[in-house]
């Protein structure tokens, strides 16, 4: 029982296999909705369990949810990637500011990437825009 538990509790990764705690994980405090001409600084967190330290970079997108096309230009979104080093016990903490157009209308798709090495961790949110 303890075995298939053990075997339930893994995650395979590429080649590289992960325990409950995965190697890299994002969080961000996105709004749940912003305001056409809002300027917002979203403030993410790359937590990870390397032991050794690297190198890896943190990608932040902004999509028109209604047709997938990029937005990054038209929002400002001056620092779109920064780099990062896993340093033990240290997560990275940046952020990405942008500004809502007073032009656009719909949703915004917002995708944050963090990677190091082939080890990916990758979060989506839907904001809805409004005057």
């Amino acid at each position: 029982m303890k075995l298939v538990q053990l075997i339930l509790g893994l995650i395979i990764f590429g080649n590289t296999v992960l325990a409950q705690n995965p190697l890299l994980k994002i969080k961000a405090a996105p709004p749940t909705q912003l305001k056409l001409g809002q300027a917002y600084k979203l403030k993410a967190r790359v937590q990870h369990n390397f032991t050794v330290e690297k190198t890896g970079g943190l990608t932040c997108t902004l999509l028109n949810a209604s047709t997938h096309k990029p937005v990054d230009g038209w929002f400002i979104n001056i620092f779109p990637f920064q780099y990062f080093t896993t340093i033990a016990k240290t997560p990275f903490e940046t952020e990405f500011s942008f500004t809502v157009p007073h032009e656009y209308k719909g949703k915004l798709e917002l995708i944050l990437v963090a990677q190091v090495d082939q080890v990916k961790d990758s979060v989506h949110y839907l904001i809805p825009t409004h005057k």
